[in-house]
């Protein structure tokens, strides 16, 4: 009987059997902030990278299965499989009790970048914070450490968790005007990275004008495109052209930073994507190598236009054409069957409050300040006086633990204060304790599990805020204008997840879970899934 168990096992294994030939190379690629939808409303704008691998690629509508859908948990979830709960990457910032201060999720003391600068706790400079691996690191680990991993981005954030913890990944330095990594990877950097840098590249785009890549008119259902949900930032102003300066007489770390959010830096961050595989030989050395790409620019336009914007359709179409040439140089470098390219977003997008609201489906930027005085409010009221808020990272409320252990009561009846004070506000609707998530104690809904897979005990706060549709606090909440993330909400949860490459079939297969992306390409990889992934090969989608 168990021979013939084990038999009627085996046509299972053998339709999931992982190719035959390893690529040369496999291409990631995490467009910053793209909702699934948005690919279908500008399909008739696009030719290039985004047109190919849909009519090329195995096409499937991904979803986030956890509530902080922001930059830092989407990246670390998309190569390991796994949740914040797990991975430790639970927000992009958090406030931690033993230096009593907010710092970014990948902060190290011990690891500077090689440009220099100063590294104060908003800092991003290594993946020591990040638990378990990717697939680049499994994959380097089958191969005797012989494979190379490779991450590319803007942001710190996008390269150092596509890169896992033995990768290299490289980003941009707004102080210095330049690509580097950080003292984690590397001492000093190769040469054909300094060989980069000395070209200035940014430099020459001091002064350009960002102008549509397409007549006026083809942007109609973005809306107008001097829009009051539109914030102008850093001199570029709410309507194109936009001229490129950040508001300096000469190339400085404003101007970097404006650099970032145009077209001028995306295509900056393709083109040293193509330097890296050709300074690093990636996909060229008789091995299976790894290249992860972080669009950063998409988001960073989609914070400060919101998602119906002129120029956020604008990004997206440049973005459309500079992976089209990518994708057509790799085919003359290495052969177009020679490699594979996984195209996903690390989250959506909500659009601005104020625009929801006009639109007349509500939404609200939560306040801080309002949010704290809340919970003030009601602690005060029924505790007596006290600073009771030590730190706000959405979405977690970090309470003061040394006053609640001098006044001798007890937590968790604290914690359900707290979190009442902030139903009570608009643009609220629930608030979770830290006593009920790790007791178990949660509502057996899709929501609650989401918050759940998003909490981390060590970095998460006591009471997890949870928004109402079209709704945001934080960052982005403080503004006046311009669009965020990071719910549970479909806008948010809901990605492109592409595979293209000679083991998929090309075709629509339906939804898919984001863990399931790093299983998938495990299995084709034929290695060991990431040490947390929680997803399951997409076998459907395999020839």
């Amino acid at each position: 009987m168990k021979t013939l168990a084990f038999v009627a096992l085996l046509p299972a294994f053998a339709v999931a059997a992982p190719t035959s030939k390893p690529p040369k190379l496999v291409v990631t690629v995490v467009i910053d902030q793209l909702r699934a939808s948005e690919l279908t409303r500008l399909a008739p704008q696009l030719t290039g990278g985004f047109k190919r691998l849909l009519s090329m690629g195995a096409v499937f509508d991904g979803h986030y299965g956890h509530q902080n859908t922001y930059t830092g948990p989407g990246h670390a979830l998309v190569l390991s499989g796994s949740y914040g709960y797990l991975n430790g990457i639970v927000q992009n910032k958090w406030f931690n009790r033993a230096t009593n201060r907010s710092e970014g999720m990948l902060y190290d003391a011990d690891a500077r970048p090689l440009a220099g600068g100063e590294v104060g706790p908003g800092e991003e400079t290594s993946p020591r914070n990040f638990n378990g691996s990717t697939v680049g690191d499994e994959l380097r680990m089958a191969n005797a450490m012989g494979s190379k991993s490779v991450s590319v981005a803007l942001k710190e954030r996008g390269a150092i968790l596509l890169g896992g913890r033995s990768g290299t990944a490289w980003f941009f330095v707004e102080s210095a005007g330049e690509m580097t990594t950080s003292s984690y990877y590397l001492k000093e950097a190769p040469a054909w990275v300094t060989a980069w840098n000395a070209k200035k590249v940014p430099d020459q785009a001091f002064g350009k004008s960002w102008t549509r890549a397409l007549p006026v008119g083809a942007y109609a259902k973005s809306g107008l495109d001097d829009s009051p949900y539109e914030t102008a930032t850093l001199g570029l102003g709410k309507v194109f052209p936009h001229v490129v300066t950040g508001g300096e007489q000469k190339p400085g770390a404003k101007f970097y930073e404006a650099f970032t959010m145009t077209p001028f830096g995306l295509d900056y961050e393709l083109e040293f994507a193509r330097a890296a595989v050709d300074g690093e030989q990636l996909g060229q050395r008789g091995v299976t190598d790894m290249l992860s790409i972080s669009v950063s620019s998409t988001d960073l336009v989609g914070h400060a236009f919101g998602v119906y914007s002129h120029e956020r359709e604008d990004i997206l179409i440049r973005a459309d054409r500079g992976l089209g040439a990518l994708f057509t140089w790799l085919d003359g470098k290495l052969g177009k069957d020679q490699y594979l390219v996984v195209l996903a977003a690390d989250h959506g997008a909500a659009m601005p409050p104020e625009q929801a609201a006009a639109f007349g489906l509500g939404g609200v930027r939560g306040k801080k300040a309002a949010i704290k005085g809340a919970i003030d409010a009601a602690l005060v009221a029924r505790y007596g006086a006290g600073d009771w808020v030590v730190g706000l990272e959405d979405p977690s409320v970090y309470l003061n633990w040394k006053l609640i252990a001098d006044k001798k009561l007890d937590r968790a009846e604290v914690e359900d204060t707290a979190a009442q004070a902030i139903t009570a506000l608009p643009g609220f609707i629930a608030a979770y304790t830290r006593t009920q998530i790790l007791r178990g104690w949660m509502p057996p809904t899709a929501a609650a599990r989401a918050v759940a897979r998003s909490y981390y005990p060590a970095r998460s706060g006591d009471v997890i805020a949870v928004q109402a549709p079209f709704s945001y606090w934080g960052k982005y909440g403080e503004a006046s204008t311009g669009g965020s993330h990071g719910s549970f909400y479909r806008y948010d949860t809901d990605v492109p997840l592409i595979f293209a490459g000679a083991p998929f079939k090309p075709g629509y297969h339906g939804q898919a879970e984001m863990v399931d992306l790093a299983a998938t390409l495990s299995h084709v990889l034929g290695i060991a899934p990431p040490a947390a992934c929680e997803g399951e090969p997409l076998v459907r989608a395999l020839k």
